[in-house]
């Protein structure tokens, strides 16, 4: 069996929570909902990031 490395785990939870408000704040810059974006961010994180920097602005139209 595997031993898992509980520091790596947390810092690496923690580096995905701090992308995926990341995401939330890029969409609310881009008129977007901002809960919505960060209950998304935090379950796609680097996804949701790259989502949120090519999604069109609202604010533009």
């Amino acid at each position: 069996m595997t031993e898992i490395n509980w520091q790596l785990f947390w810092i690496l939870m923690i580096l995905h929570c701090v992308i995926g408000t990341a995401a939330a704040f890029v969409a609310k810059s881009k008129g977007r909902n901002f809960n919505l974006w960060f209950g998304w961010g935090l379950l796609g994180g680097t996804i949701a990031l790259v989502t949120a920097f090519l999604m069109p602005d609202k604010n533009l139209d």
